[in-house]
């Protein structure tokens, strides 16, 4: 079926604006919008209107940045797969060996092998949708003034919500792994937990009413160091996430009363590893969600109650977010006196391939 061409003004991109005093130019409709005009639910005029206004709106929804949300920023993506595909499987290998002292004419030598465990996570399609009537789309067209984007501003910011929320903690009834929670038996779930030391004075663990300075670095240099010990030196850390209170509680408390170096500037000058303040990222979603010392293997979700922080040596190597089809919006249709947006993606959740890169903290 052949494309509609029209005569129309042109757009001012940055305004919106029609320019009436300039020629009119040859306007090619989208497919969607063709057969919306075909079938007589637009005229040419709005066909062109419509289509216009959807690509500006497609553009700037796709352009409004949500820094809160650090799901995204925090991993790196993958993109591959494809929309057609509804599992993912990754599989994490170890070498295993052993090498003996033997005779001249053995034949019962010792073998190399590789062993390794496969894991499979399910890819899920998210969904919502935007719409304006045609009265809306008149008015607009009447007065010149752009559609309203906050629409599909708002259905863009409902999927990174909850995009964000499955990188995080997962969707164990839908097989979605998440970074700190996923279904039974996902590798996250076996990430090292380690309570804090306590106290000299008391014995206690939190930061803010039971730890001297002192004790608050070393909490934090004995977890950057044990993963670099306990891995052989395989993962060395490179970033630490807590929650925002408690990375301005390094901020802002001094190292001592005599002291105008901080908690976070000392440990960062006298460390190995974590050595910029960017490498300490402070995330809105990680407050509260950690369980207690005495409940140290409960699941670490949103609610649990306590303060934790988590070391990460980063990279797609050891974790990966997997978005194989990006969020998108579909063809217009009309639905009664309506023309709806339908938009939607394809979400994985975390790939967590060595979880002893990760390392949480409790108590603090």
């Amino acid at each position: 079926m052949s494309k509609i061409t029209v005569k129309a003004y042109a757009i001012d991109e940055d305004t919106r604006e029609l320019l009436v005093n300039q020629p009119m130019v040859d306007v090619e409709l989208s497919d969607e919008v063709s057969v919306l005009v075909r079938n007589g639910s637009m005229t040419d005029d709005e066909g062109v209107f419509f289509m216009r206004q959807l690509e500006h709106i497609q553009a700037q929804s796709y352009d409004v940045l949500y820094p809160e949300l650090k799901g995204r920023t925090l991993f790196d993506l993958n993109t591959e797969g494809g929309e057609g595909v509804n599992t993912i499987t990754y599989r994490s290998y170890d070498k295993r060996g052993e090498t003996a002292i033997i005779a001249g004419k053995a034949t019962d030598l010792p073998r190399g092998d590789i062993s390794g465990k496969e894991y499979s996570i399910a890819v899920r399609t998210l969904g919502n949708a935007f719409g304006y009537s045609r009265q809306e789309i008149a008015a607009a067209k009447l007065t010149g003034m752009p559609l309203e984007a906050r629409k599909a501003e708002a259905t863009r910011r409902s999927y990174e919500e909850k995009v964000n929320q499955i990188i995080f903690f997962g969707s164990p009834e839908n097989n979605l792994h998440g970074f700190f929670h996923g279904p039974s038996g996902a590798p996250a779930l076996t990430a090292t937990r380690t309570a804090v030391a306590g106290s000299a004075a008391s014995s206690a663990t939190a930061w803010r009413t039971d730890k001297t300075p002192d004790e608050i670095i070393a909490d934090l240099t004995a977890a950057v160091t044990q993963m670099y010990v306990d891995t052989k030196q395989l993962f060395k850390p490179d970033m630490i996430i807590m929650s925002v209170a408690n990375k301005k509680l390094l901020q802002n408390t001094p190292r001592s009363l005599q002291s105008d170096v901080s908690i976070l500037n000392w440990f960062l000058a006298n460390n190995d590893f974590i050595t910029s303040a960017d490498q300490i990222k402070d995330v809105n979603e990680v407050a509260g969600i950690y369980p207690t010392v005495a409940n140290i293997s409960d699941p670490i979700v949103p609610g649990a109650g306590a303060e934790g922080f988590t070391v990460i040596a980063s990279g797609a190597d050891n974790m990966r977010v997997r978005e194989p089809f990006p969020y998108m919006h579909l063809p217009v249709q009309l639905k009664g006196l309506e023309f709806e947006i339908n938009c939607y993606g394809r979400f994985a959740g975390i790939e967590m391939v060595r979880p002893a890169a990760v390392q949480h903290w409790f108590g603090i």
